[in-house]
């Protein structure tokens, strides 16, 4: 049995759906880029988040920064767990703020007692990251800490798309929220991103600095970007939040199977999702014993059983990261990052995935472990 590491999920129907509206697109000769699909695609997903306003922009990188700029954290302190894809940080550093690393916890999303540490006099936004889906039990506290502040929750929201908090959604915590439909998200426009808020300033200047600061046809008022979603992408996208509800539950249906295997496993461990919470199970997160290379594991799984093993959430944090050294004063730091991002794994979970190929997974998975000895 082959079990790849990932698939997206584009049933039959979809697909009928998504080549009819692009035929029909080309066929009218309307505008390609910014049109009534992506209009429609910034509506839905709103009212699926619960937030007054969405800005489709082209990638999760992009929307980040927009909303960034939009705060104007030019020669501010940002925030960043220092678990995180390099784009977190690159949006602070593109937008013309200093990111600020903070370790983080057991649950590999911030550590809110590092965040208190860290707060200055020049800090003015923290941007909390959903890792793997999982919203941070300490969110609230994070935004109470804000508050009394006087600073800006700005949601990287890449990973979790549906993932709830006390039935409240990812996107809707903060001033704003940013999402990526990148090919291997929960749900997928090939490219592009969206920024979820309730503040109309940000929506308004969200919208300016997407279409390179256009006011009305070429009169600029601020220096924006091509930072533009194609009628294209916005088609697929709209397919894919149709199913993101069947989606979710069906990756979720995969990780009980897991869950109930892995507790013979002792030697693996998968992250605690709390009860509070509702995760989309962008990954499948578990953590090896200390000491052991996920990485020779990875390797194993796939030259003797087939299995790939998703991508890691992550396995260099920011601190280590050679690109971000200038921003790093006590490499030691991080003792949590340092643990945790070197030890994890990701099982495959996807829709089409089916019981026996995740049953295959545990099996190959157990008999790796034997075989390398650890356990």
């Amino acid at each position: 049995m082959k079990v790849l590491p990932f698939k997206y999920y584009f049933p039959p129907a979809s697909i009928e759906w998504i080549t009819s509206k692009i035929r029909e697109t080309l066929e009218s000769g309307d505008f390609l880029t910014l049109g009534k699909h992506c209009r429609e695609f910034e509506n839905q997903f709103a009212n699926y988040i619960g937030s007054k306003y969405a800005v489709a922009t082209s990638s999760g990188t992009a929307s980040l920064e927009i909303i960034l700029r939009a705060l104007s954290i030019q020669g501010c302190e940002v925030i960043v767990p220092t678990n995180t894809f390099a784009a977190t940080a690159y949006g602070v550093i593109h937008a013309g703020g200093r990111p600020v690393f903070v370790d983080i916890a057991s649950d590999l999303n911030f550590d809110v007692s590092d965040v208190k540490r860290k707060i200055t006099p020049k800090t003015k936004a923290i941007v909390p990251v959903h890792i793997g889906g999982l919203i941070s039990l300490s969110m609230h506290e994070l935004l109470e800490l804000a508050e009394q502040r006087g600073l800006y929750v700005v949601e990287d929201a890449a990973h979790a798309h549906g993932s709830t908090l006390k039935e409240k959604k990812a996107g809707s915590f903060g001033i704003a929220g940013s999402f990526s439909f990148f090919s291997t998200k929960v749900i997928t426009s090939s490219e592009g991103g969206m920024i979820t808020t309730n503040d109309s300033e940000i929506a308004q200047k969200s919208r300016l600095l997407r279409d390179q600061g256009k006011v009305r046809g070429n009169l600029v008022g601020v220096i924006g970007y091509n930072w533009r979603l194609t009628e294209l992408q916005a088609i697929v996208g709209l397919a894919q939040l149709r199913l993101i509800e069947e989606i979710i539950e069906k990756r979720t249906q995969i990780a009980k199977i897991y869950d109930e295997l892995l507790e013979e496993v002792s030697s693996c461990e998968p992250l605690e999702i709390p009860s509070d919470a509702r995760s989309n199970y962008y990954k499948y997160i578990s953590f090896l014993p200390k000491g052991r290379d996920p990485e020779v594991l990875r390797k194993f799984l796939a030259e003797k059983y087939d299995v790939g093993l998703g991508g890691y959430v992550y396995e260099v944090p920011l601190h280590r990261q050679p690109v971000f050294k200038e921003y790093v004063n006590n490499f030691q730091g991080y003792p949590v990052a340092d643990d945790l991002c070197t030890r994890h794994i990701a099982l495959p979970d996807y829709p089409s995935m089916t019981r026996e190929e995740a049953k295959y997974v545990v099996e190959s998975l157990k008999s790796s472990l034997k075989n390398l000895g650890w356990m």
